[in-house]
């Protein structure tokens, strides 16, 4: 895909050029994971588009698709919009916006908005289905600590039985992805087990400004407390103390309180978005969201 028209040409990316936008998505204050480039890239490769204005890159946005392979739907998601400061308001975003949308044939396409922009994207058939929003609070390395009972390496379960956990949270089934994101550098993942079977799992992965917990799936509250405070523990020690941060999606509850109760305080908001139909999430179980860029 290449489009072009008054020196701005907007193509798909190439793996390195995702580094940028990452780059893009740090300057704005987004505080992407430090190896988030290679798991978004095994997500779907040709989600990412470019534009350059004669020759220079100076936008980029992703046009995620995770394909259903017959065991569910495709679903969409849209992330890393982003115009570089200098070149904004001639235009520029919008055509790429058009481009990439246009890309995405799945029946339901998500988007995490932040408030100012939540009305641009109604315009094009969003509608906004809940808030989410990043706490953030700030824990201490205590060597020794034991691990809640019923932690393990995320590693010693069988990945289908992580995959189908997955998907009773997530609207599509994302296997790519989710081998990547599990393993990456820096990348802690547990799972808590009750007697045979997963009753939870989570992913803490160092950022440019401390770790984020996400995903951060519980059968409920007690589960997702064990896991909070393994997750928690494992990113304070590998960073000696520091600040941890966790995307709750406000209508549940029990998220809420699990951030309250550890002293975290919301420092950013988002509305998630749905063009087509809401996808139908055991939303009971999601106390933190994987990403606002992917999900």
């Amino acid at each position: 895909m290449t489009e072009a028209a008054n020196g701005f040409v907007i193509r798909r990316m190439e793996r390195g050029e995702l580094d940028f936008a990452l780059g893009l998505a740090a300057a704005e204050g987004w505080n992407p994971g430090l190896a988030d480039a290679e798991s978004f890239w095994q997500a779907d490769p040709e989600g990412y588009f470019l534009g350059l204005l004669d020759g220079r890159p100076v936008a980029t946005i992703s046009a995620v698709r995770y394909a259903g392979d017959g065991q569910g739907q495709d679903f969409g998601f849209i992330g890393l919009y982003i115009v570089v400061p200098e070149q904004r308001g001639r235009g520029l975003g919008c055509r790429l916006w058009d481009a990439a949308l246009g890309t995405l044939t799945a029946p339901t396409i998500g988007l995490d908005a932040v408030l100012a922009q939540q009305a641009n994207y109604c315009k094009s058939g969003f509608a906004l289905a809940m808030r989410n929003c990043r706490y953030e609070g700030h824990f201490a390395n205590t060597p020794g600590k034991a691990m809640p009972a019923g932690l393990s390496p995320l590693g010693e379960f069988p990945l289908e039985e992580v995959l189908a956990y997955d998907q009773r949270c997530f609207p599509a089934r994302r296997k790519a992805f989710l081998r990547s994101w599990l393993s990456a550098p820096g990348h802690t993942a547990l799972g808590l087990r009750r007697g045979d079977r997963l009753a939870g799992y989570g992913v803490v992965r160092p950022c440019g400004v401390g770790s984020k917990i996400g995903p951060l799936f519980a059968d409920d509250d007690s589960a997702a407390h064990a896991l909070f405070h393994g997750l928690s523990q494992a990113a304070a020690a590998s960073a000696k103390g520091g600040q941890v941060f966790l995307d709750v999606p406000m209508p549940h509850a029990g998220a809420v309180r699990l951030a309250e109760a550890h002293d975290m305080r919301p420092v950013f908001e988002t509305g998630r978005m749905y063009r087509g139909p809401a996808p139908d999430l055991d939303l009971g179980r999601v106390f933190g969201v994987t990403s606002f860029e992917l999900g």
